[in-house]
């Protein structure tokens, strides 16, 4: 199949608008963070369509997502572990501690010393969701093809309840408490609207998707985000619609190009995007020059989506393409008295060209 490139843009502009989040953050408006809600019904959707594979098993699907998001964390998660030990200084609640990297590098929640649920690498809490995400869909995979996707909600939806009814202050069963977790299962709704033609005339499509964003946009510029799924998910999830009955519009100009690389690389914007703002915002010490002005947001904006291009051409891609030719390498698994155990060596080579032409980026934020 073609490569959907509405998503591709649609990346770029959530991870421009989680760029935005952070250069304003000092001020005390949160305008930005919505970016995450975008990424993770976009995520649902690209494992749906993933997961529509006939004859992709859960071993090849994990490996694939594990190769995709894991080889640029850990060398950013290092990176920051090396920072703590060279500049302690720089790093307000992170320290060089071997426990707290190893939750961090497998994707456990933990508190901070700040009392704060956040990996070393910060932004990678958004990571701790998505793999999350990835265990409950090959679970899914394995025990059941025909009714995958529901499967996968029903979990999600254990998870969650089991999370909130424990009432615990434990970081695993707050973390996992909250609504952001649904817009997983929105993803895959867009996919079955999508899967069965259901498109928006592009002029209605285009309002809808403007007034989605500008609305999260206004409840996250005055704080009103009391229920999130409601003020963020579903407007997200609207966004994503109405960009995907966009498909026939993209054009294939220069500014379509450039955006379609800022999708592709939306992955390492998002990772590495927090300390190119900091990094700026110390150093670009020019009088007058403040970053949350205009100009200011625009520098900072180019300047750190620059290096997360960057950072996607020459390490992100490199590594994830040698960590999947080296986790497809792998045998198989076979697990005694599932399905898994009567299928043939050969699935490993199943057709994944949904996976290649429709990736997940960032998943995150």
């Amino acid at each position: 199949m073609n490569k959907l490139q509405s998503l591709t843009v649609l990346r770029g502009v959530a991870a421009v608008t989680v760029i935005f989040y952070h250069i304003m953050a000092p001020t005390g408006h949160t305008l930005g963070e919505f970016g995450v809600d975008i990424f993770f019904v976009l995520s649902g959707f690209v494992i749906a369509l993933v997961l529509d594979s006939p004859r992709l098993t859960a071993q090849r699907f994990l490996s694939d997502r594990i190769a995709r998001i894991v080889p640029l964390y850990w060398v950013l998660t290092f990176v920051v572990l090396a920072g703590t030990l060279i500049a302690p200084s720089l790093f307000n609640s992170t320290t060089a501690d071997l426990g707290n990297l190893l939750k961090s590098l497998f994707f456990i929640p933990y508190r901070k010393e700040s009392g704060l649920i956040f990996p070393m690498l910060f932004v990678g809490w958004t990571l701790n969701y998505e793999m999350m995400f990835y265990v409950v869909a090959a679970i899914s995979l394995a025990l059941t093809r025909r009714h995958r996707l529901l499967f996968a909600s029903a979990l999600i939806f254990v998870i969650f309840c089991a999370a909130s009814a424990s009432g615990s202050r434990d970081a695993f069963a707050e973390f996992y408490s909250y609504q952001r977790v649904f817009e997983f299962p929105l993803g895959f709704v867009v996919y079955r609207l999508w899967k069965r033609g259901v498109r928006i005339r592009p002029a209605l499509a285009v309002g809808i998707a403007i007034a989605a964003y500008v609305w999260m946009a206004y409840v996250n510029w005055n704080e009103l985000s009391r229920a999130h799924l409601l003020y963020f998910g579903v407007p997200a999830f609207l966004l994503v619609v109405s960009s995907l009955s966009l498909e026939s519009k993209i054009g294939s100009g220069p500014l379509t190009k450039g955006a379609l690389f800022i999708g592709d690389a939306s992955y390492a914007i998002y990772l590495s995007h927090p300390y190119c703002v900091e990094a700026v915002r110390k150093l670009l010490t020019i009088d007058g020059f403040d970053a949350t002005s205009p100009v200011g947001v625009a520098v900072i904006i180019v300047i750190a989506t620059a290096v997360g291009a960057a950072l996607y051409w020459f390490v992100d891609r490199p590594l994830h393409s040698r960590a999947r030719r080296l986790l497809q390498s792998l045998p198989p698994v076979r697990l005694p008295g599932s399905r898994l155990a009567g299928l043939k060596h050969e699935i490993i080579a199943a057709d994944d060209r949904s996976t290649r032409n429709v990736q997940v980026n960032h998943d995150a934020r």
